[in-house]
């Protein structure tokens, strides 16, 4: 048996070949740091009216460096016009300070510019300017590349409701409509924001949201929060370890085919009527959705997980059950908001949707939940008659494929009634979820529309 023969390399060709790798990485190293500091410029001044000490970078991408370079001189000489007029009327001795950080964001870079600057009054002036860009192509971006299309609108209702939160929870006083405009879906409020670990941290300007007495205002929206609204490659969102068990998902292709009814139920959970539907939905082969009140869930905690880890579908019916025509933006998210962390906490799963009290709801509302609008097309009235029979017969009367009943699983009679009608419905119908009708019947939903029957 031969054996292989090794390649031996001469001095001289392993010091060739040594010199080949370190070419290559060098070229690779200043490729990929092509953008990072050249030098930087430093810049003091004392005079008698005046301090200015400045500090800015010198970056290889020269349209970027163009930019600062413009910026930093404009704060100079707007700084020094100022100082000029005021050395005869004032002995206040006035400060210009200019420093920059420079981090790095997922492939990105990222450079940012503090401009402080007194010229008198009670505070120094604060101004802030944020560059974001891509090494790789040298061309600046903004906030909007790492969101979903369209989502700018979904993302700028989150950032106003914590916005407004962070004032509540540290019991300041605030302005709605300025908090607004200042988080409106326009690039420019966006202008500084860091993805951590677990959020996505924006910091508005003195003077963006509220009072230059505020300073910056600094707000976080946890991640799990933006799924659909941030590209999934900048969330890094690690489930949870519950002891609340997956549910199972049924073979919906025995169902294929078949009239399907969607029984949906309103202002739980409780203990006796929901608990006794889910005694009996097996019988029927039968499941169906839940429009929970976030204000009962802790209470009623057992009954939720039950009826989630049996394979039935948890959608909100809001906080508090208000009207929401009456409420402002901000309440409005509240409610909503408070209900999903709610759910969340419990079972571990936000709910995507939503039946707005009463079936109140209109394009505004929708577009700030960003969640599904599942209203209903056979209404029993259960909370009027409480009456079984009377449930049970209005249900059999209005049966139609793809219909959504309306019921409320707080009342024993609309239990009681829900199944007598499954009983004589059962060799017509199939009786699903919500998510499982939709599966069925092929639908793509959209957020911007409600549903009443599939």
């Amino acid at each position: 048996m031969k054996r292989s023969k090794k390649l031996k390399l001469t001095n001289t060709a392993k010091t060739i070949l040594s010199m080949l790798i370190i070419i290559i990485v060098l070229i690779a190293l200043s490729f990929h740091h092509k953008d990072k500091i050249v030098e930087e410029v430093h810049e003091i001044k004392e005079e008698d009216n005046y301090t200015l000490k400045i500090d800015y970078p010198v970056i290889s991408n020269e349209d970027i460096n163009e930019e600062i370079t413009k910026y930093i001189t404009d704060k100079k000489e707007e700084f020094l016009s100022i100082a000029e007029k005021l050395e005869e009327v004032t002995q206040t001795k006035l400060d210009l300070s200019i420093t920059y950080t420079q981090t790095d964001m997922f492939d990105y870079e990222v450079l940012n510019i503090n401009v402080y600057s007194y010229t008198g009054g009670a505070h120094y002036n604060q101004e802030n300017k944020s560059y974001y860009f891509d090494p790789k192509t040298g061309k600046e971006i903004d906030l909007t590349a790492f969101l979903e299309p369209d989502k700018f609108s979904e993302l700028a209702n989150l950032a106003y409701y914590n916005t407004i939160k962070y004032y509540e929870d540290n019991d300041l006083e605030y302005d709605e409509a300025w908090i607004k405009e200042g988080t409106s879906a326009t690039t420019k409020n966006y202008s500084h924001f860091n993805f951590t670990e677990d959020s996505l941290e924006l910091t508005f300007d003195p003077y963006q949201v509220g009072p230059y007495s505020d300073g910056e205002i600094k707000i976080s929206i946890p991640q799990e929060k933006l799924e659909g609204i941030v590209k999934e490659e900048y969330l890094h969102i690690e489930k949870k370890e519950s002891n609340v068990k997956t549910p199972p998902k049924r073979d919906l292709s025995e169902f294929a085919g078949k009239r399907l009814l969607a029984f949906t139920f309103d202002d739980g959970p409780s203990d006796g009527p929901t608990n006794k539907l889910l005694d009996n939905l097996d019988k029927y082969n039968a499941r169906v959705t839940f429009f929970v009140l976030g204000s009962r869930v802790n209470t009623y905690r057992d009954t939720l997980i039950r009826a989630y880890e049996m394979g039935n579908q948890i959608g909100s019916h809001t906080y508090s059950h208000l009207n929401l025509y009456q409420l402002s933006d901000y309440d409005i998210m509240k409610e909503i908001n408070n209900t999903n962390d709610a759910i969340a906490n419990i079972i571990g799963i936000r709910p995507d949707k939503l039946r707005a009290p009463y079936g109140n709801t209109n394009d505004h509302i929708k577009e700030l939940s960003n969640m599904y609008s599942i209203l209903w097309n056979v209404d029993t009235e259960d909370w009027r008659y409480k009456d079984a029979e009377k449930i049970k017969e209005y249900i059999i009367t209005h049966a139609r494929d793809g219909a959504i009943i309306l019921l409320h699983d707080i009342y024993s009679t609309s239990v009681e009634g829900a199944l007598l009608a499954m009983e004589e419905l059962q060799d017509e119908y199939v009786f699903v979820t919500i998510d499982e009708m939709v599966e069925l019947k092929g639908v793509t939903l959209d957020k911007k529309k409600s549903y009443f029957n599939f």
